[in-house]
């Protein structure tokens, strides 16, 4: 705290030899007097006469940033050397001793009765109470660190009661001291703009990335950067808190961001307040530091994930003469769980044909997202589909569903289509930074068969009982039906009247689920479908037209267990008792699959 000023001279002029008298600074408490210097300056001292010499200073064309501020610190010692090189001193250290004194005194002394050129005001104003007191200094960590181009990034903040009587506060100093002088150290290098904030409003702002904000200490390498005109009231009694925000530059080196950290704090005084007397009033702590480093930029951390929306096994049917309509054949979502909005720039998907061969079968693909389409090229020999130059935006903690759509070339061969992506196959970027984003996962969409012509396969019911003749338990067998709906699509579909728990090209095929079983299992397949053929009988569901088929299952097994029955897949032929296809069902599909019952052997 700086006590009233007593050390006042009415001088009408200038004092000889190292006494040099200045006029008052407008508006301060000695306005009818003239300051008088009888003492040394340097760097921390405080008082009516260091306002008067920076006053003095400024006039004559030495910037002070912060302006008369009544504290000499690196701007006033760097504005009095700058005078004393001028005026062929040596050494030019900014130091005021008598012969710089004499030398303004030469020069003419008085100031002129200048404004404080921070624009504070020195008076107290509308403040109440007598002298204030600035106690319980505090400055902590917030954030701790910030990655790069992240903005509002909480560095520190400093708190301290005022006591005794109302204050506005008016200035901050605040010191950065890089901790390795091995990797870049200049402040205005890693952030780009610098706050002060109460109570969540800004009262100060500073271009941080502008090299003249700052000043080099009296260390080398340890800058201050001054937030003036911050005019913030506390009443008495009341803490206050100044919390320094900053954003982050956006090109810092990937060394200097591993191994640079910045220690802060606000030196001794570096807080300045006037109080209801019109006094400047100071508090800080040099030794009251905190430590801030930084991290690499976030572009994003991007998840490749299963979607709801990825369409359950299907026959795609084609047309012996003209191209296919576009079918929705995979769908998978991408998430954004990163603090920074990513841009997706290509996508690769991978399709298996089984022995098919792709050149025979998919004409065109497009992959939509949000109602935006993107057209896709096929690469038949690799098997691939390539989705380039999309630039595709997905903002911090956004989900985005990608759906594929493709269309069948004419006269298509029949075959299996499986599509896939892998978080290799995905191009993506910072939004902002263009660097690379990270992303993971990986997902398979469900088999599609290609058929001249198909059938579509729809739940009906599904039960199970389990049947114990007489009392003897080793007679026990279980009982598992499964009915299911059959639609002809653009052909009559034909099916033979078998079913089997082997993969087969007749018929329908199960799954025993639940414990390993062995034993004797029979299958009984039905169905309103007329039977049709001789030697071998087959349902024919005309086109247009739905039946409904029964698979009864029986497990008599040889060990006891928990016993299930799930529907796998059912073949077809066309009009023609030709060109083999089949319908796989969604093995993840509960619909037709019946509840497991326990069976004893």
């Amino acid at each position: 705290m700086i006590a009233k000023i007593a050390a006042v001279l009415a001088v009408a002029g200038l004092v000889a030899s190292s006494v040099v008298a200045f006029a008052p600074v407008a508006g301060a408490q000695t306005a009818t007097a003239s300051a008088t210097f009888t003492r040394d300056l340097t760097i921390g001292s405080t008082g009516a006469d260091v306002t008067a010499l920076q006053n003095w200073l400024i006039n004559k064309g030495y910037a002070i940033a912060a302006g008369a501020t009544g504290y000499f610190g690196a701007q006033t010692q760097a504005a009095l050397a700058k005078y004393q090189a001028a005026k062929n001193i040596s050494p030019a250290a900014g130091y005021f001793g008598p012969i710089t004194r004499a030398a303004v005194a030469a020069d003419g002394g008085s100031t002129g009765g200048s404004d404080d050129s921070d624009d504070d005001s020195d008076n107290g104003g509308d403040l109440s109470g007598g002298e204030a007191d600035l106690t319980d200094y505090e400055f902590r960590a917030e954030d701790g660190s910030g990655d790069e181009a992240e903005e509002g990034v909480e560095i520190a903040t400093a708190e301290f009661d005022v006591e005794d009587a109302d204050a506005r506060i008016e200035r901050m100093e605040v010191t950065f001291d890089a901790a390795s002088a091995s990797y870049e150290d200049r402040p205005w290098q890693y952030f780009d703009t610098l706050y002060v904030m109460v109570d969540g409003d800004e009262v100060g702002e500073i271009d941080a990335s502008d090299r003249d904000e700052w000043d080099e200490t009296s260390t080398d390498d340890v800058y201050t950067v001054n937030f003036t005109g911050l005019d913030v009231n506390v009443d008495e009694g009341d803490t206050v808190e100044l919390t320094i925000v900053a954003d982050i530059a956006d090109s810092i080196e990937s060394t200097d961001i591993t191994n640079q950290t910045f220690t802060i704090y606000v030196d001794d005084n570096g807080i300045r307040a006037v109080d209801g007397e019109g006094i400047q009033q100071y508090i800080g702590e040099n030794s009251d530091t905190v430590s801030f480093g930084f991290g690499a930029e976030d572009n994003g951390d991007l998840s490749v994930k299963v979607s709801d929306e990825d369409p359950a096994s299907a026959i795609l049917v084609a047309d012996d003469e003209d191209e296919s309509e576009d079918y929705t054949v995979f769908a998978f979502d991408i998430e954004n769980d990163g603090d920074a909005d990513s841009l997706i720039t290509d996508i690769t998907l991978d399709v298996a044909t089984g022995t098919a061969t792709l050149t025979n079968m998919v004409r065109s693909a497009t992959l939509v997202v949000d109602g935006d389409e993107f057209d896709g090229d096929i690469n038949y020999s690799l098997g691939t589909i390539d989705f380039e130059d999309i630039d595709l935006e997905i903002a911090s903690e956004e989900e985005v569903t990608f759906e594929l759509m493709v269309s069948l070339k004419a006269n298509a061969s029949a075959g299996t289509l499986t599509f896939s992506v892998d978080a290799a196959d995905i191009d993506a970027e910072g939004a902002e930074s263009g660097d690379e984003a990270d992303v993971d996962g990986d997902v398979d969409g469900e088999t599609h068969t290609v058929a001249l012509t198909g059938i579509a396969v729809e739940p009906v019911s599904t039960s199970q009982s389990v049947t114990t003749p007489g009392s003897s338990a080793s007679a026990s067998y279980g009982t598992y039906t499964i009915k299911f709906d059959v639609t002809a699509l653009e052909d009559d579909a034909f099916i033979d009247d078998v079913a089997t728990s082997v993969a087969s090209t007749n018929g329908v095929g199960f799954v025993v689920t639940g414990d390993n079983f062995t034993g004797t299992s029979s299958a009984v397949l039905t169905s309103t479908a007329d039977l049709v053929g001789s030697s071998t009988t087959r349902f024919q569901v005309s086109e247009g037209e739905t039946e409904t088929f029964t698979l009864t299952v029986t497990l008599d097994p040889s060990a006891a267990g928990t016993f299930g029955v799930r529907l796998d897949e059912v073949n077809f032929n066309d009009i023609n008792w030709d060109g083999d296809s089949v319908f796989t069902v969604d093995s993840s599909d509960e619909d037709y699959r019946t509840d497991p019952v326990y069976v004893a052997n």
